[in-house]
């Protein structure tokens, strides 16, 4: 790293203070790096050779970060949290404070329960992705594009569509926080759109002269590189992918440069190399005695692709962390670090079949896929060097069912040849959250899906889990056991075996499957030059896909289980299809589950013939639930997985929750009782 530039500083929460830390002040601004494109940690970095260099040889770019310190440095607790947050904007202080979200956090509402300041973490955030879209406090990196003799290049680049109403216009970019890659011409002849049914569907091509890239606007064409207009229209529920010839890829793995060489300034340095002071030493700080990274969906695909490159390690052998807790990645990577490589791509989880590097499995433990002929592991890179950080994955029920999560701790099967349970590596913990969604506590209406959307708020875990990371880096404390669905216990099972089990319960629709990740081919220089010849990817042998079992009131029986799944008052699953109105009834949402609520009574139960008990039934009076759930709380916290401060509050949630159930008429078919109106 070469110089640290504060722009702006601003006192976080009005001032509050926090625990016996006191206030805390949050910092932006710039970073700005050179790095030695021949230096051995950095040839990973796709197309680092092509970079293009200052007089003295050297690569430069920068990255925007905040930074949130106690004011009192002296009084931090000499741990440095960061995250790779995505174009969204910040993630942990939702997922650890319980805070609204915000691009730039400054109010007392958007510190949250204040459980990281309280606890004395200075939180980081550095921009890594180059595609951000620029503006609102967002983090971005601005990196170099690669040159062939000396000028840009050329290269195709793909985007799905996959709209859930009708529209003549899409964005071609993913979303709307995403720049992407302009056409390099507009009025491009190659350049195709195709449209499938589902994506198992043949691709059909749909005519060049009844697509453009832009938008009409009184009758006249007005050109946009992210927006694609279809005369005809664009069809709920098909998936679209558009391919166009682009130019000058952006050296997209020096991202991974970006983190890593912030990360260590942070850690090591007291200055820049222009004199410019390390701000976590200010005002009586000192240097962190560790560093932990946290990564949420995107942010987690990053890490984990990080890890996979061995980027995450510098000069001298150094970790950029010494542990990390990757947070609902699923069985994921990410296009992150090859030519034209671009994140913001969130899609359905049956439509992102052409999406580079996504879905390559990566299990801790190096196996063997016998279809391939490849042996490999996610860490292998850093095993070879001694170089794993401690490392804690934590996914939902709903990774299972959109993200292949079931090969973090699976063999790859041979073809009619059953999966079985791996071990991680032993620097390595793997938890699953019974019947949880992606979006801890996200309960609200059911937009475009069929089931209300899961309100389990598994929050309290994570917030244990990371003091667990905390002790196993710094007092080598060993932590919790790994946690998961296993085929051994037939806790781990096959879709057609879950849905064997699962109860008819009436007005559900249960999943036709889950979405099964194909072996891609993009072609020879893909794994090793990270150049991608074949696109959209000539698609091989799906991977063997598993999902955690259910019991008689499809409740997952392994993982993490929430006293709102020992103590339960309805079915929670990580799974929602989407309404008929979407197109494709049969998608699943990528991050919301299903709550189903039990009867009230044995009169609602008979009324509509559900098999599952009422209720009424499980817990006589409010009284007896409200000891059930208190007694399956106090047993979670004994096995240090929730922490003894957040059982009161639980306690109290649950408490409601029950009343809300027991008004509620049944009749109502809105889902507005898990919000409280």
């Amino acid at each position: 790293m070469e110089r640290i530039e504060i722009l702006e500083r601003a006192v976080l929460a009005e001032g509050r203070a926090f625990g016996g830390v006191g206030p805390y002040e949050r910092l932006r601004g710039r970073i700005y790096f050179v790095i030695d494109s021949a230096a051995a940690e950095n040839q990973a970095i796709t197309d680092i050779r092509l970079a293009p260099r200052d007089s003295q040889g050297r690569v430069q770019f920068s990255s925007d970060f905040m930074l949130m310190r106690p004011v009192d440095g002296g009084r931090a607790n000499g741990r440095l949290l960061f995250e790779a947050g995505s174009a969204a904007g910040p993630a942990m202080l939702s997922v650890f404070n319980d805070a609204t979200n915000a691009l730039l956090p400054v109010s007392s509402a958007e510190a949250g329960n204040g459980f990281l300041m309280d606890q004395g973490y200075s939180l980081l955030w550095v921009g890594w992705n180059w595609d951000v879209a620029p503006g609102d406090g967002r983090l971005r990196a601005d990196l170099p594009i690669a040159l062939e003799a000396g000028k840009p290049m050329f290269g195709r680049v793909l985007s799905e569509i996959a709209l859930t109403e009708a529209a003549t216009t899409a964005r071609a970019t993913g979303s709307a926080l995403s720049v992407g890659y302009e056409p390099a011409r507009p009025d491009d002849p190659d350049a195709q759109l195709t449209m499938r049914e589902t994506a198992a569907s043949p691709r059909v091509l749909i005519p060049r002269e009844r697509w453009h890239f832009g938008r009409k606007l009184g009758g006249r064409a007005i050109y946009d590189p992210a927006i694609i207009t279809l005369e005809t229209g664009f069809k709920p529920g098909a998936i679209y992918t558009v391919s166009y010839a682009a130019r000058g890829p952006r050296i997209a793995g020096l991202g991974f440069a970006a983190i890593r060489d912030a990360l260590l300034f942070f850690h090591f340095e007291r200055f820049d190399r222009f004199g410019g002071l390390n701000p976590l030493v200010s005002s009586g700080g000192e240097l962190p005695r560790a560093v932990i990274a946290f990564g949420h969906g995107e942010g987690g695909r990053a890490l984990q692709t990080m890890l996979y490159h061995g980027l995450s390690t510098g000069s001298a052998g150094r970790l950029a962390f010494d542990g990390a807790l990757l947070n609902v990645t699923g069985a994921g990577k990410g296009p992150f670090n090859h030519r034209f490589g671009q994140g913001g791509r969130e899609t359905a989880p049956d439509v992102g079949l052409d999406y580079p590097n996504a879905w390559y499995p990566f299990a801790t433990a190096a196996q063997s896929d016998v279809v391939t002929s490849e042996s490999r592991g996610v860490l292998d890179r850093l095993s070879a060097s001694n170089s794993v950080p401690r490392l804690f994955y934590v996914n939902s029920s709903t990774e299972y069912w959109t993200q292949g999560a079931s090969l973090t701790h699976t063999t790859i099967a041979a073809p009619n040849t059953p999966a079985a349970d791996l071990a991680p590596n032993p620097r390595a913990r793997i938890y699953a959250i019974a019947g949880a969604q992606q979006r801890s506590g996200a309960a609200g209406e059911r937009l475009d899906l069929a089931h209300c959307i899961n309100p389990l708020d598994y929050r309290p875990v994570l917030r244990s889990l990371l003091l667990h990371l905390d002790a196993w880096i710094t007092l080598r404390t060993e932590p919790p056991a790994s946690e998961v669905p296993m085929i051994a216990g037939q806790s781990l099972t096959s879709v057609a075996s879950y849905l064997e089990k699962y109860p008819k319960i009436p007005g559900t629709r249960t999943p036709a499957r889950a979405f099964e990740p194909a072996r891609l081919d993009f072609g020879a220089r893909f794994q090793t030059d990270g150049i991608i010849d074949i696109l959209p990817p000539r698609a091989g042998r799906p991977f063997n896909v598993m999902v955690p079992q259910v019991d008689a009131d499809g409740i997952e029986t392994a993982g993490i289980r929430m006293p709102d799944l020992a103590v339960p008052l309805g079915t929670y699953v990580g799974w929602n299809p989407q309404n008929a109105a979407t197109g494709a009834p049969d998608r699943l949402s990528r991050s919301e589950g299903s709550f189903i609520p039990f009867p009230r009574t044995e009169d609602d139960r008979l009324a509509v013939s559900d098999p599952r008990r009422s209720i009424a039934e499980r817990y006589p009076t409010h009284e007896a639930y409200a000891q059930a759930y208190a007694a399956a709380a106090l047993s979670l916290a004994e096995k240090g997985l929730i922490l003894a401060t957040d059982i009161n509050p639980m306690i109290e949630r649950a408490s409601a929750f029950y009343d809300r159930l027991m008004a509620r008429d049944p009749k109502d078919s809105s889902c507005g009782y898990l919000v409280g109106r």
